[in-house]
Order: C-alpha cells, then sequence, then structure tokens
C-alpha cells in the first residue's frame, strides 16, 4: 500500500467529497495506513485546504525554505564524520 502523502492527501480529498465526515475518514486511513497514517491535525488541516477549493495534493514551494541534498556521498561523509566523533550534531 502507497502510503506516501501525496496518496493520503488524495484519499483526504477524495472521501469527504463522497460524503465521508472526517472521523469517519480518519478511521478508514487508520485501519489502512496503521502508524505510517497523517496525524488527526494534520488531516484536518488539509481537509480545511481542500474545502477552500484547494485541488493540488502536492507541497507548495516555500521561498524561504533550504534546500536539502540526500544524495547516497552525502549520506556516507556525514556517517564517516559520526564514526569519526561520536559528538558531532547533525541537523
Amino acid at each position: 500500500m502507497d502510503s506516501s502523502r501525496s496518496a493520503q492527501r488524495a484519499i483526504i480529498q477524495f472521501l469527504p467529497a463522497e460524503g465521508e465526515d472526517a472521523s469517519q475518514t480518519y478511521r478508514s486511513m487508520k485501519e489502512v495506513y496503521g502508524e505510517q497514517c497523517f496525524a488527526r491535525c494534520t488531516k484536518s488541516r488539509w481537509c480545511q485546504r481542500y474545502e477552500a477549493r484547494r485541488v493540488n495534493i502536492k507541497d507548495l514551494p516555500n521561498p524561504g525554505q533550504k534546500h536539502v541534498a540526500t544524495d547516497s556521498a552525502t549520506i556516507s561523509s556525514v556517517d564517516e564524520l559520526i564514526r569519526q566523533n561520536r559528538r558531532i550534531i547533525t541537523r
């Protein structure tokens, strides 16, 4: 089962349009996705966005948001730094 954010947002958009109330939608999603399900407050926030006529299920870009690069070279270099110095702090 695809537990990606986009898949869950599509469900949040679809089920209320079919007449299912918010708590019923959350219970259905919790049964299917289990621990990977959105929190109730996140689901409610997306419901409000769709009620306000938002149609896109993807994240919108944030202008001040930093870009994050996670490729195998970066991961291995950070792993090596941590192995050399266990007190190193990462963000």
